[in-house]
């Protein structure tokens, strides 16, 4: 569930080659990633999640062994900066503009902006847990900040109570956090193996879910989400909440050493000219955006500017990576594997510096 690009799917079936894999992801058209993996083996429904009423609205199985919840809400990523919804309800009234405006097509579209995303993983968690098998396993990305006391209170409330309830129709839960990827950032996977389907089916619990998705999506306030998820307290018990924040504090912990060592590491790279990468000419068609696209694979970008050049038509670029070495992985690639194009010249800025300072030396020597 948000499949696109198509980086997991690709690698499960790599894995397992007797697999078949089925994916949905918004259309590219609408808002979406472009999906990039094209295999005789995954089925894609190109739909928006949110616009799927029941399980039955997906062409798949009727079970699968295992369930991604990968999704993300679009609307947030292409909000403009005004509509970064808070506990005040601010996200409310942007999305409502942008209703009017008719902008708001992309994205769970939620009153208050900060709970699309909770009503996003209620809605994978109706969909998939209908789908799932009998000691399948479902796995679904969550951001949590750090320690305890450096959440709001609705948000530590409505994570033990979400949580409870993956801890109980499950045999086991835990976290899985990337060192390559979110390292030094909020986001990690649930990891829960061993459905208990006959207990799921058994308490009714797709009705609540599709019931609360909707109740979350008119929230007016962010603090509004655990009375939304009431019908999971009961899940909540002070002993499952033990164990949960132990697992909380466990992501916490390898965030702060991954941002520790990114500290380190870039501290010791000295970012600089020698970390930064000019790059001449840029055509009109590659903009910004779709530079930043094709070389951040190959490092952490600090910045981006575009000069227009004084003379004629065209522009430069300088794209500064946090570490030198991240520079020359682009440097290379530009340079020897043409991603950017023929023609297109690149160096480091340090060395463009230099020769300009050598240049000035000889002209005084002269």
């Amino acid at each position: 569930l948000g499949c696109a690009r198509g980086g997991f799917g690709s690698r499960l079936l790599e894995e397992r080659p007797t697999t078949r894999g089925f994916g949905v992801s918004m259309p590219a058209e609408k808002g979406g990633f472009p999906m990039l993996l094209s295999h005789e083996r995954m089925q894609v429904q190109f739909s928006n999640l949110m616009d799927l009423e029941s399980p039955e609205q997906l062409r798949c199985p009727s079970s699968v062994g295992v369930v991604l919840a990968d999704a993300q809400d679009l609307g947030r990523r292409v909000r403009s900066a005004g509509g970064k919804g808070g506990a005040g309800g601010k996200g409310g009234r942007q999305a409502k503009s942008e209703a009017a405006g008719g902008q708001a097509e992309v994205g769970v579209r939620a009153a208050c902006a900060v709970l699309g995303i909770w009503a996003l993983t209620l809605q994978e968690l109706f969909l998939g847990l209908n789908r799932l098998c009998e000691r399948g396993s479902f796995i679904f990305r969550f951001g949590w900040r750090g320690r305890l006391k450096s959440e709001d209170k609705w948000y530590q409330d409505a994570t033990h109570r979400l949580f409870a309830f993956i801890w109980l129709q499950f045999a086991t839960v835990a976290q899985f956090k990337s060192e390559f990827s979110h390292q030094a950032d909020t986001t990690f996977y649930l990891i829960a193996k061993g459905f208990k389907r006959e207990l799921y089916n058994a308490a009714g619990l797709g009705d609540q879910l599709r019931i609360s998705i909707q109740e979350i999506i008119k929230a007016e306030h962010a603090r509004e989400l655990p009375d939304r998820l009431e019908f999971l307290a009961e899940f909540a018990t002070p002993e499952v909440c033990r164990q949960i924040d132990d697992l909380l504090e466990s992501v916490a912990r390898l965030k702060d050493i991954g941002q520790a060592t990114r500290r380190h590491v870039e501290g010791k790279g000295k970012a600089g000219h020698e970390a930064a990468v000019f790059i001449s000419p840029v055509p009109y068609n590659l903009t910004m955006v779709r530079l930043r696209e094709r070389l951040e694979k190959f490092g952490k970008i600090a910045f981006m500017r575009r000069q227009m050049h004084p003379i004629g038509v065209g522009a430069d670029a300088v794209v500064q990576f946090s570490q030198p070495s991240h520079a020359a992985c682009a440097l290379e690639a530009i340079s020897t594997m043409r991603i950017l194009g023929d023609n297109i010249f690149a160096c480091r800025l340090s060395d463009m510096a230099g020769a300009a300072g050598n240049a000035s030396q000889g002209v005084q020597k002269g």
